[in-house]
């Protein structure tokens, strides 16, 4: 009854003040602001829109390597950008839900685009839960990220982007379900790739070549570019003489998507799967997740 509640008020709040209308305006100055304060000395000045204030990137022979090679997801705004952010303002504030209004900002700067607004809604859930105490199941999280994302911008029913980052955050948990705490890093961090590679498999088909050695490479400069690239693009906007810095990693990591560019030429489905296939897709894969996990603690509650 109170998730109804909460997904009616957001739903009447949204047709009450036009939130999708005013939103996206109030967000585009702020974009614009960001967009200004981009250092002007940049090589890569699209891959720094992109990676600091969340801008589309334009149809490019870079952008055609990334979806190519499923990098796509995690160079565009994404909700690894928001792990980071919240864990670095976690330990800037003594009150970690604190760190949820600097997230809002940066949501409003990346013009409130589905995964960052998912993405807020799943820390702030996750916060504020822990504050209170009711530790609620991260599957439900994602969940009710999802659903309260519909219930402020109902269009994003139609996005493929929304269902992406969905995909991308039941993998991540799906992953820390399944695996032990005690479980070593390595391992941890390929079992999320074989899951995120699934998951992006659907959302991409059509577009990306799904080549397995992605996975490798989802591996290896995944990382780099949610760890690494990204606060470095924010530091350079920050401190603009770093820009050598910014646009020789920027020009690596091309280069490597170059080198292997041949590894990734085999043909792509004719078309994409539609939206409504993946809806059932991700909702299925979430119900069976779900009912594992309760599965899998009532049988360590019982032993």
């Amino acid at each position: 009854m109170i998730l109804i509640a909460i997904a009616a008020t957001l739903l009447s709040i949204s047709w009450l003040l036009n939130l999708p209308l005013n939103l996206t305006e109030f967000s585009s100055d702020l974009h614009n602001f960001c967009l200004q304060k981009l250092p002007n000395s940049v090589e890569n000045v699209s891959s720094l829109e992109a990676l600091v204030c969340g801008k589309n990137m334009q149809t490019s022979e870079i952008k055609e390597l990334l979806v190519h090679t499923s990098l796509i997801h995690v160079f565009v705004v994404s909700g690894s950008h928001f792990l980071f952010l919240h864990k670095v303002f976690a330990k800037l504030f003594k009150q970690r839900y604190l760190s949820l209004a600097p997230l809002c900002l940066y949501a409003l700067i990346t013009q409130c685009q589905p995964p960052a607004v998912r993405s807020l809604f799943f820390l702030s859930i996750t916060e504020i839960t822990r504050e209170k105490k009711l530790f609620t199941p991260p599957l439900v999280a994602v969940f009710l990220s999802g659903l309260l994302s519909l219930c402020l911008f109902p269009d994003w029913i139609y996005s493929r982007s929304l269902l992406m980052s969905l995909a991308a955050s039941l993998a991540l948990t799906i992953t820390s379900e399944l695996l032990h705490q005690e479980t070593e890093v390595c391992t941890r961090a390929i079992f999320t790739q074989i899951f995120l590679y699934i998951s992006m498999t659907f959302c991409l088909w059509g577009a990306s070549n799904l080549h397995p050695l992605g996975m490798v490479l989802n591996l290896t400069l995944g990382p780099l570019i949610g760890v690494v690239l990204f606060p470095l693009g924010i530091i350079v906007t920050l401190i603009p003489p770093l820009t050598p810095l910014f646009d020789g990693t920027i020009n690596l990591l091309f280069w490597i998507l170059m080198a292997t560019n041949e590894l990734f030429k085999l043909q792509t489905s004719a078309t994409s799967l539609p939206l409504y296939l993946l809806w059932l897709i991700f909702l299925g894969a979430l119900t069976l997740a779900h009912i594992f996990s309760i599965q899998k603690k009532r049988a360590r509650y019982e032993s």
